[in-house]
């Protein structure tokens, strides 16, 4: 047992962390039995949702999984499958493996933080930081990888950070196979890469003969983790893909004349790509083909669209650097900007969401604020500078979305929790002056990552309140159907759905 000073209070680490599991724990199961009851929407997917429902749903029964296949990532549908596999086409226990993943990276969180900053308040703080986040919670009810690559990114940080002493052979392989688990959920995940070999050469000062063993066995880790994925993706389209066709077309998303930093539904030459991963990757191939004169398949359409991206920034830059700033905008501010399902909006439902629980705009200022504090263990600290500034980056690349940024969360905590720790010990030891220059940096930096700099758009919204329309009234609760139609063309009087759907209801 473990225990520590804090203050002049003797706590027991061990038990404090169960507890930190408990909450974490207790919140995801209430969670999950409050969409069941209370959400209306719990049973109607969308978008990506609908989509890894299907492909999951086919790998396990058979039938058509869908045609992007090779565009979206299949790690995460392959867990889903093995959920339906267990359990049947079950929404609910989805949310449940979901519970239990977001629990267990909060444990992961709280021993690393600890491991990293030799400190059991601060290991215990970001445990907390990591229990109490609303976006994780929110997002494990909904049927996208944003879970499951968070956990995986704490597991990645665990496996690669030992209690003491160097990691062993088998430690370094095991991170090598968890990264590329990871990838095959997100395969921008792969931008770590780099960052993993400056943590393995100065983590606790690896000689070079080590460094370079450790790095071999890492990346066979890696590449055994991936070659699978290679071979299905040439199985699937005989072509050689090692990981997914998607990254041209989205990079095309992001770079293109109507991009606007967040997730746009992209257009080309005025006209409209589609606004579903269906639509858009029949279009998208179909104007790539047409405008090359022949037939091409997934990696030649997305070296078309990514030669579109670059084209057009290299032809706009001026345009170009100012997407680049709108992102990095987007990225550090505090709104949970949404493509699939939207927070905001499910909190009106109430249940877990509803209470005040903690947010970017708390946890983000506490990471900054932590990463200047810890400056002093900084060459120990790759691994979580890599983890931030790898999501950041693949947010430049791209675009900015809520479901996108929770991965990091994995690598922003530690920090969040070192930040708490080492503000208390500023107390503790009578520091003020210090303290108080700490505190004022920390609310001014609130005060930037908390400024709106863009919300949800009136259309987007909606056309949440029209989807939730359709869902009254195909339950047959007419007077809540109008309600949502009403409400959808107050926010945006042209939309068609909630036009549509009361003019049957007021027959």
């Amino acid at each position: 047992m473990r225990r520590e000073e804090i203050g002049k209070i003797y706590v027991n680490e061990s038990f404090l962390a169960a507890m930190v599991i408990l909450i974490a724990f207790s919140l995801r199961v209430l969670h999950v039995i409050f969409t069941s009851k209370l959400n209306p929407l719990a049973g109607d997917l969308t978008l990506d949702a609908l989509i890894y429902d299907r492909w999951a749903k086919a790998l396990v029964w058979g039938g058509d999984a869908g045609p992007t296949q090779m565009m979206q990532a299949p790690l995460f549908p392959w867990f889903v499958s093995l959920v339906y596999r267990l359990f049947g086409p079950s929404l609910t226990a989805v949310r449940f493996a979901h519970a239990l993943l977001g629990t267990a990276a909060c444990g992961l969180v709280t021993v690393t933080s600890r491991r990293f900053f030799r400190s059991s308040l601060a290991g215990i703080l970001a445990g907390l930081a990591a229990a109490l986040y609303l976006p994780s919670i929110f997002f494990e009810g909904v049927l996208v990888p944003a879970t499951l690559i968070l956990f995986l990114n704490a597991l990645l940080v665990f496996v690669l950070v030992p209690e003491s002493g160097p990691p062993s052979a088998a430690r370094r392989v095991l991170a090598g196979l968890v990264l590329g688990l990871s990838v095959a959920a997100n395969p921008s995940g792969l931008l770590i890469v780099p960052f993993v070999f400056v943590h393995i050469a100065l983590f606790r000062r690896a000689a070079p003969r080590a460094f370079l063993r450790n790095s071999v066995l890492f990346l066979a880790g890696l590449l055994a983790a991936l070659t699978p994925l290679a071979v299905r993706n040439h199985r699937l389209s005989g072509e050689f893909t090692p990981l997914t066709s998607g990254g041209g077309i989205n990079f095309y998303i992001g770079s293109n004349p109507e991009a606007n930093g967040f997730y746009n539904v992209p257009s080309y030459k005025g006209e409209s790509l589609g606004g579903t991963p269906e639509k858009q990757l029949e279009r998208m191939n179909l104007t790539a083909s047409r405008e090359t004169g022949r037939e091409l398949g997934p990696s030649g359409v997305s070296s078309f669209w990514l030669r579109k991206g670059i084209r057009y920034g290299v032809e706009n830059p001026g345009r170009w650097f100012y997407l680049l700033r709108q992102k990095a905008v987007f990225f550090w501010n505090s709104y949970e900007r949404a493509n699939v399902e939207n927070l905001y909006f499910h909190r009106t439902f109430g249940g877990i969401l509803a209470l005040p629980l903690l947010t970017f705009g708390i946890v983000a200022p506490l990471c900054l604020l932590g990463i200047f504090m810890s400056r002093e263990r900084r060459a120990n600290l790759w691994l979580l500078y890599g983890g931030i500034a790898s999501c950041f980056f693949s947010a430049l690349l791209f675009y900015v979305l809520a479901r996108y940024r929770l991965p990091m969360m994995a690598f922003v905590f530690p920090f969040a929790g070192a930040a708490l720790a080492a503000l208390l010990k500023l107390l503790r030891d009578r520091r003020h002056l210090e303290l108080a220059l700490m505190i004022a940096a920390l609310l001014l930096i609130a005060r930037l990552v908390n400024t709106t700099v863009a919300r949800d758009t009136a259309g987007g919204m909606a056309g949440n309140y029209a989807r939730l329309g359709l869902t009254y009234n195909g339950r047959g609760e007419r007077e809540k159907a109008v309600e949502a139609f009403r409400e959808a063309l107050r926010l945006d009087p042209s939309n068609a759905a909630a036009k549509e759907g009361l003019r049957i209801l007021e027959k």
